[in-house]
């Protein structure tokens, strides 16, 4: 089922910061999950894969460009 998104624009995100919830997980998923990313909504807590978000610049629900800044922490 798909998730119910605000009605109106959403700011596209500047960085969205991502933290491994599986520290057993693959290096190599961090390019999947970025591939994913590309083009979807996304906010502080909500889970993909392995990684949960962790930070969103600006604050709040963001849409995810190729021009976002995605980082990785442990």
């Amino acid at each position: 089922m798909a998730p119910i998104l605000p009605p109106g624009p959403v700011a596209e995100a500047q960085r969205v910061v991502l933290r491994k919830i599986n520290r057993r997980a693959p290096q190599f998923i961090s390019n999947l999950v970025r591939s994913r990313l590309v083009g979807h909504q996304v906010e502080v807590g909500q889970k993909i894969l392995v990684f949960q978000v962790a930070f969103t610049e600006p604050k709040g629900l963001v849409e995810v460009t190729a021009q976002t800044a995605i980082e990785f922490i442990s």
